[in-house]
């Protein structure tokens, strides 16, 4: 089975939160194979409510509002809010308390996250690592990254300063859109852009636009033959899918805490290689701390099967950290770890396909942005216009303003009109003079089926008004 292919029949430990997930999620329900046309029954998800029914803690979601922009900002557990108060608290009384200190936190999130302790640095966003990792490795006048048309400035800002304080130059491939496209293509692509100059690969996985999950552990076996390190936007795959850093073969990541790990603001992950192993056997890369108090080297990183320095440890110390707030994501990692990190991907991704069969049903597959064909590039994330298809090219001028403010429109409409929150992304499409502005949706844990339907039925609606002109 690939990775990111889907099942929905588990074998969840015998704990209460264990057995209430997996009952409600449908345990037992069949498999679901992500094939060109993802057949998903309504049937394979049994909550009515949301899936994080009794006895787990409820989100704190106004239930008056359908929350389904995760991939912007995420909803953290009420538990954890309480625990977020209560540590507050006692740093307030007590100054000193550090609350065990941030080595035993990264501790408790390294196995989940299948990596160790000093491969792991609680960053305060996606944006905070890339800038720590693109600052600290090893990059030259004349060097070339390869990265692509789709990423977020938190990495467009730091390459760009490579380029104009070092000369190190920028190679974009233009990546494509919408259901046509495999894993292999991607491949190609970063391939055929490949040099002898070429020193570091940066991409996004899965991309902010389009929801696409680049093939990270095929692109890391190709840098790998060419001697090439990796760097990756991480933002929307830390607490979505169940990601093992070990075995991505990946040297660096960049991720969020705070959408679908659904902890604090201003929180993150940021992972870097610390041995050589089967699933990455190049020797580490030099890379130098930077943004940090502790920045001494103990000597070279290690090329063996070990450990090198306490890098994680080194990256981590910066003064006096916001303990509640490192603690509390701590914790919500903890916590992703107990319901169990492969039920969470399997729901999310069974509701993805389950939306994108909907979409396709009633849209057309060509209205698609994100693919739904390779289980290789599917996320939770779904991208797609009511209006147009997405291999339509925009005219320059009044036909691309007019686009962009129908999506607009529709978005604003959808949240006060049908009490439902998405957002709209503006996408590169290759042949296109001008970007498009499909809808990105999110489905998480605490969505359900039925959520989908009433998405679906308040999207066709509102379709069919506006282009009535109503």
């Amino acid at each position: 089975m690939s990775e990111h292919e889907t099942s929905l029949s588990f074998e969840p430990e015998a704990t209460p939160q264990r057995r209430s997930f997996f009952k409600l999620v449908g345990a037992g329900a069949g498999a679901m194979t992500l094939g060109a046309l993802p057949l998903v029954s309504k049937e394979a998800f049994a909550a009515t409510n949301h899936v994080m029914g009794e006895p787990l803690p409820a989100f704190t979601l106004d239930p008056s509002i359908l929350y389904m922009n995760i991939g912007t900002t995420g909803s953290t557990p009420a538990h954890l809010l309480k625990a977020f108060d209560d540590y507050n608290r006692l740093v307030a009384r007590d100054p000193r308390e550090s609350l065990g200190g941030t080595t035993p936190m990264r501790a408790a999130i390294a196995p989940g996250f299948g990596c160790e302790t000093e491969e792991i640095v609680m960053s305060y966003n996606t944006t905070d690592g890339m800038n720590k990792i693109l600052a600290g490795v090893e990059l030259n006048a004349g060097d070339e990254i390869i990265t692509t048309n789709h990423e977020h400035p938190g990495g467009n800002g730091p390459m760009n300063l490579l380029a104009w304080r070092k000369g190190v130059v920028i190679k974009r491939v233009n990546l494509p859109v919408g259901n046509n496209q495999t894993a292999q293509d991607y491949v190609n692509l970063f391939a055929a852009a490949i040099t002898p100059a070429t020193k570091a690969f940066v991409f996004s996985a899965p991309t902010y636009l389009t929801g696409t999950m680049l093939p990270y552990k095929r692109l890391a076996a190709l840098a790998q033959q060419h001697n090439i390190m990796t760097i990756v936007d991480g933002a929307h795959i830390t607490g979505m899918m169940n990601i093992k850093f070990h075995e991505t073969g990946i040297d660096f990541w960049g991720c969020s805490g705070h959408k679908w790990q659904c902890g604090p603001g201003g929180t993150g992950i940021l992972y870097i290689r610390n041995r050589v192993s089967q699933y990455n056997p190049l020797p580490l890369f030099n890379f130098w701390p930077s943004n940090t108090n502790n920045t001494a080297l103990t000597g070279p990183r290690t090329n063996a099967n070990a450990a090198t320095y306490t890098i994680g440890t080194r990256v981590q110390s910066i003064g006096n950290p916001n303990y509640p707030m490192l603690k509390v994501f701590s914790e919500c990692c903890t916590y992703w770890d107990e319901i169990g990190r492969a039920a969470i991907e399997a729901h999310d991704l069974a509701l993805s396909a389950y939306l994108k069969q909907k979409i396709a049903q009633y849209w057309g597959v060509s209205r698609l942005y994100s693919p739904m064909g390779d289980p290789e590039l599917v996320s939770a994330l779904t991208s797609f216009s009511p209006f147009h298809a997405s291999n339509l090219v925009l005219a320059t001028g009044s036909a691309a303003t007019a686009e962009t403010t129908q999506s607009n429109q529709f978005v604003e409409r959808l949240r006060t009109q049908y009490g439902i929150v998405v957002r709209n992304t503006a996408v590169p499409v290759i042949g296109s003079p001008a970007p498009h502005h499909p809808l990105r949706i999110s489905t998480h844990l605490f969505h359900s089926a039925q959520d989908v339907d009433r998405l679906v039925a308040s999207m066709r609606e509102l379709t069919k008004l506006m282009l009535s002109g109503r």
